[in-house]
């Protein structure tokens, strides 16, 4: 019979434990898997479009994790198997679900071995910056028992270049000395210091997550050029057999663009002018008195030195988000076209269009609408320039 004492201790604790353990919410119909990398990917720098998801809906989910012991707090998983596996205690050592999906195959990934149980997630994105990157932490349950055997999932993060021509994809998914994250490439006798060991209950992450085995949290991050549209396949799938499931789990808002050392040092700070321009309902035109501005606007920037001016355009709230982003996007085109016709052909003018996601006001009357309906103007001014 317990004690007060200790009936008290074991309800305070009781809930602790409970808040410690990861929670999932699996794709659904309100849960989309645009609606996952949009809200729960995507960070500073990067505009998105045309969001695909191929595999079973079971196997895209995101999570909570409170404790934060995998060195984030939320994000996505995407699995071989049922996403809500990933929960622990760690109650077996092979965990899996099989989709009854016997073959897979993807034109990027190209194996002896037979896939099964694939699940990808793909995008376009356009980066502001020179660089992209992004968090992530990889687990499975073929860990630890088949290390340089056949059965060895197989994850990448494939990015390459659609602007003609497409570059090669190349694979994101790498440790810090540049090896591929695979089972046979990291785990307790190779690249052991990124590795997690979870398949005995002595192990401090063993009541916490599924996985016998999983990485410590990694970054994967490549080149890009700025303003050229790219694609990225996030890709897993058992190899050799349809169970003992696998996950990636990103980290929430870590895909950002950002510059690379180097280059940060050698930018100057942008000047930031803010310009109201007005538009017809649903149009990207130009009204002939705003267009006037803009020429007007063209002839002043026109007497001093710029490398380059970057044209952000946004809209208020009405309508879906990814009307909004794309009509920004447009309405920042239509100005760049105009500035770029005037100014002098060195300087490079590019557009990028943020939708409704970063008001001046809320959008609760329409005079505060059409405050938030304008353009921004970065300019980057040369390095020469006093």
């Amino acid at each position: 019979m317990f004690h007060k004492e200790q009936l008290l201790i074991l309800l305070i604790v009781m809930p602790l434990i409970t808040i410690a353990q990861i929670r999932v919410t699996e794709c659904n119909d309100t849960l989309t898997p645009a609606k996952i990398v949009r809200n729960y990917f995507i960070g500073e720098g990067i505009l998105v479009s045309n969001i695909v998801f191929k595999g079973d809906p079971d196997a895209l989910a995101i999570f909570t994790d409170t404790g934060a012991r995998l060195g984030f707090n939320e994000g996505i998983i995407l699995s071989t198997g049922l996403a809500r596996h990933v929960c622990g205690p760690n109650s077996r050592d092979n965990a899996g679900a099989n989709f009854a999906r016997h073959s897979f195959l993807d034109e990027d990934m190209k194996t002896k071995t037979d896939m099964c149980d694939g699940a990808v997630l793909e995008f376009d994105f356009v980066p502001q910056k020179d660089s992209i990157l992004f968090d992530f932490v990889f687990g499975s349950e073929e860990y630890p028992e088949f290390v340089n055997h056949e059965f060895n999932d197989i994850f990448a993060f494939y990015v390459y270049k659609k602007t003609p021509p497409r570059s090669k994809a190349y694979n994101m998914g790498k440790l810090p000395n540049g090896k591929t994250v695979m089972i046979n490439n990291v785990n307790d006798r190779t690249n052991g210091q990124w590795y997690i060991a979870n398949n005995l209950p002595t192990m401090p992450l063993y009541d916490y997550i599924e996985y016998d085995g999983l990485t410590t949290m990694l970054t994967a991050a490549a080149n890009v050029e700025p303003y050229k549209t790219y694609h990225l396949k996030i890709i897993i799938a058992d190899l050799g057999d349809c169970e003992y499931d696998s996950g990636v789990l990103l980290r929430s808002r870590s895909m950002s663009s950002i510059y690379s050392v180097a280059r940060a040092q050698k930018i100057p700070k942008p000047i930031s002018k803010q310009i109201y321009l007005n538009f017809a309902q649903d149009s990207y035109n130009l009204l002939p008195k705003e267009e006037f501005k803009v020429r007007k606007l063209a002839d002043s920037l026109s007497i001093y030195r710029f490398d380059s001016i970057v044209v952000v355009g946004n809209t208020d709230s009405t309508g879906k988000e990814d009307y909004n982003t794309e009509l920004s996007f447009k309405r920042a085109l239509t100005v760049q076209h105009l500035l770029s016709k005037q100014l002098n052909k060195s300087v490079i003018v590019k557009a990028y269009g943020k939708g409704s996601r970063i008001p001046l006001r809320p959008n609760t009357t329409e005079e505060n609408k059409s405050i938030n309906r304008r353009v921004e103007l970065l300019l980057y001014p040369r390095k020469s320039a006093k």
